[in-house]
């Protein structure tokens, strides 16, 4: 995998977690794909008896393209709506943007 791939976590009550998921869907996904961001994979795992960490992975073609959607997200009132919802509900959340250094394979068969 190349390019620049972001790691959403939240950790939600087990029970915020559906109204959570609906309302990104309709209120942050639109606006994240708009900004070339594509969401790689999503994720739901119990860590309680009462709480869930929603992860979710964004891909984007690279560094550039990632800070540009980050200029693009701070212009849009919508996304702080967004996180400030999420702020008032999730028990955490973190952000990794991760960017490959090189191939693992490369580097073992170099080596």
């Amino acid at each position: 995998m190349s390019g620049v791939q972001v790691l959403d976590v939240v950790l939600l009550a087990g029970d915020d977690v559906d109204e959570w998921l609906r309302r990104r869907r309709a209120e942050y996904l639109p606006g994240a794909v708009d900004r070339g961001m594509v969401e790689e994979r999503l994720w739901r795992a119990w860590t309680g008896p009462d709480t869930v960490a929603v992860r979710i992975l964004w891909s984007l073609p690279d560094s550039g393209a990632f800070f540009a959607a980050r200029a693009a997200a701070g212009a849009d009132p919508r996304v702080a709506a967004f996180w400030a919802y999420t702020d008032e509900i999730a028990k955490d959340r973190d952000r990794h943007v991760l960017e490959p250094v090189a191939d693992v394979r490369e580097e073992v068969a170099s080596s």
